[in-house]
């Protein structure tokens, strides 16, 4: 047992021990939390985040803590805080208690960490250690071919009155660490066609890193194919303290679409940038940075749009700015129109775009897929809640997988089930094979799109199922989530996080479901790498394409991982749907493993994933390196990337 009293002038800070395991600490208030401590540990460290002034620690105490007392102590903490545990669940393997002890003392603490270290302990040393940046100037501007130096010419915009702002925005252009790269007069336009220039947006009042042109340049020596860079961001005060940054995924069009601030910091090629131009000029639209990035982006492929991980771009801080509005959703709906695409958009109350995509008419037939073990009043409920929802439905069908129930409520309940219209029945009895019975059920479907949906969800609005198909029809759209909440209303799914423990993990997991979450991502349709197949939509001719579910592999955990990963490694683009949200009763039907076999069994599908996806699961495109691989509360990452061993799948999530 850890005890732990600090003292500070700020209320809050995060407390770390030994790298990995963390508590929210409050100014003088005692706080305890178990800590795990491996055998052979030569070194103890314990670490406070977030804290810019003096501190005091005067109790720091270490209680050794025998095992029936630990377990008896996460009981009860997990019994009065996690809403999915009661008397039933509190059974579970020590393994399943510790792992959410430690998510359920991590939840929500993303604001307490603080930036001001990672910049310290981070940024700093690495910048230093960059080659690029740290050369003397004559050497580094001797790198390469000189007729190759990219150039770049400053495209500022915003208000030209602000004569402050321009001076500062100017004098971040002028102090740029000097390397392999010209930097031109904006006014001299003759060699714009040159495809060594680039236009660099900078918006008046913002800043540009010292080393951003350098960082730039050596990103384009690495990847010539690129016509349009972007760079994570921070905001800056006044007094140019950085706090808030945007740590941003890879190429993300679908998070671009909902989010108007999805970057500030563009780099696009000076003759894509003037035939962007032309384009808008001859479509009547005003020129707009949101306008020029939506333009620019769509005329190249994936690959040509490179993201740097660094914080190269100081934005601002400007009173009462609104992260997306009617000009920028009118921007957005005319860019989709010469798309060819008819779609309705509007400002969300707290940001960002909503997206009406539309159905077809008529709609699509939809199978709905659910297998079920006994659990009648599970099932009562998530069938009862597809009634209710049922007004603005496409089409459905209800497949039910029967896999060995004995309980005679539910044989009961499923012969009534068997005798109603649109709902067909299938036996399968046998050992459970999550992957197998939705397999041979996709296979029977007579439907266009296919809902696989868990026995313990339950709908929340009409709706619901109508967005999420509408999302799944698109052509470039693979598998597509929803929004899974506990029944408190905190948040068990927003989409898969790769790497988290080492597999997977649910993104803004514990939040309430009304927060805006990371960048305000808790809120927006974005892309993902994986959604959960607790409630997931996709055609049936891709998921037919693609092999369905891995049977052989992934019997019972990871098979919806691994099936979004072979979709996007096809190029398809899985979606993450806000707007479909749904009360999921996590693992009530099954529980965790709790059986010697169970727990083999996940630990043969936890390898067979590492075997399959390797490096990607800890490098995941649509996730930051700098954020944390422990927590899922997109927290700063408080150690370089491989520097702490990851505790074993310590912390990994249930995905179904």
């Amino acid at each position: 047992m850890l005890t732990v009293l600090h003292r500070s002038e700020q209320l809050r800070c995060f407390g770390l021990f030994n790298g990995c395991q963390g508590r929210v600490l409050v100014s003088n208030r005692l706080r305890r939390r178990l800590v795990r401590i491996r055998a052979g540990t030569q070194e103890l460290t314990f670490e406070l985040y977030g804290l810019n002034g003096d501190s005091q620690l005067p109790v720091l105490r270490l209680q050794p803590q025998p095992a029936w007392r630990a377990r008896c102590l996460m009981q009860r903490k997990l019994l009065r805080l996690h809403p999915g545990y009661d008397r039933h669940t509190l059974r579970r393997p020590f393994s399943r208690l510790w792992s959410d002890y430690n998510r359920l003392l991590a939840r929500g603490h993303w604001p307490l960490v603080g930036y001001d270290e990672w910049i310290e302990r981070l940024e700093q040393p690495a910048l230093a250690a960059d080659p690029g940046v740290a050369q003397d100037p004559l050497q580094s501007a001797r790198v390469g071919d000189d007729r190759q130096r990219p150039r770049f010419s400053p495209g500022l915009w915003g208000e030209s009155s602000d004569v402050t702002g321009l001076q500062i925005s100017v004098q971040s252009l002028k102090r740029q660490v000097p390397g392999p790269f010209e930097l031109l007069d904006p006014d001299s336009s003759s060699e714009n066609d040159d495809p060594r220039s680039w236009l660099v947006l900078l918006q008046i009042g913002d800043r540009l890193a010292r080393q951003a042109l350098c960082r730039f340049a050596a990103a384009l020596a690495q990847h010539p194919q690129a016509l349009v860079l972007y760079a994570d961001e921070d905001r800056i005060t006044s007094g140019g303290r950085r706090h808030s940054p945007q740590f941003k995924p890879s190429w993300n069009p679908d998070l671009l679409y909902s989010d108007p601030h999805y970057s500030h910091c563009w780099l696009i090629r000076a003759d894509l940038a003037q035939k962007v131009a032309r384009r808008l000029a001859d479509a009547a639209e005003s020129v707009s940075l949101y306008g020029l990035a939506l333009e620019a982006t769509a005329a190249c492929r994936p690959e040509q749009i490179v993201h740097l991980p660094e914080v190269l771009y100081h934005r601002a801080d400007r009173c009462a700015e609104c992260r997306g509005d009617s000009v920028s959703a009118t921007t957005l709906t005319s860019f989709l129109a010469r798309q060819g695409r008819s779609v309705e958009v509007t400002p969300r109350p707290a940001g960002g775009h909503c997206l009406h995509w539309s159905l077809p008419d008529p709609a699509p037939l939809v199978s709905v897929i659910i297998p079920t073990r006994d659990r009648s009043e599970l099932l009562r409920g998530c069938l009862d809640s597809l009634r209710r929802t049922a007004e603005v439905h496409p089409p459905i069908e209800i497949l039910l997988i029967d896999n060995d129930s004995s309980d005679p409520v539910s044989v009961a309940y499923l012969a009534e089930l068997e005798a109603r219209p649109g709902v067909r029945l299938l036996r399968r009895p046998g050992p459970f094979n999550y992957a197998a019975l939705n397999n041979e059920a996709a296979g029977l479907a007579r439907g266009e799109v296919l809902a696989f949906l868990n026995n313990d969800v339950e709908a929340l609005q009409p709706g619901w199922l109508g967005t999420m198909v509408a999302q799944a029809l698109r052509p470039e759209i693979g598998a597509v989530g929803a929004r899974l909440l506990f029944a408190d209303g905190t948040v068990q799914h927003a989409g898969v996080l790769l790497g988290i423990g080492g597999i997977a993990g649910h993104a803004h997991k514990y939040f309430e479901a009304n927060a805006a979450g990371y960048q305000l991502r808790l809120q927006l349709t974005h892309q993902l790498s994986s959604v959960t197949a607790a409630v997931m939509v996709v055609r049936k001719a891709l998921f037919q394409e693609v092999g369905g579910f891995d049977a052989a592999r992934f019997a019972v955990n990871y098979n919806d991982v691994d099936l979004c990963l072979r979709l996007m490694a096809r190029g398809y683009r899985n979606l993450y749907c806000p707007d479909a949200s749904l009360i999921h009763h996590e693992s009530r039907s099954r529980g965790a493993p709790s059986t010697p076999e169970a727990m083999a069994q996940w630990q043969q599908e936890r390898q067979a994933m590492l075997g399959r996806w390797g490096n990607l699961l800890i490098a995941d495109p649509h996730y930051s390196p700098h954020l944390s691989l422990v927590e899922e509360n997109f927290s700063l990452a408080l150690r370089p990337p491989g520097s702490i061993a990851r505790a074993g799948g310590m912390f990994e999530a249930q995905h179904r």
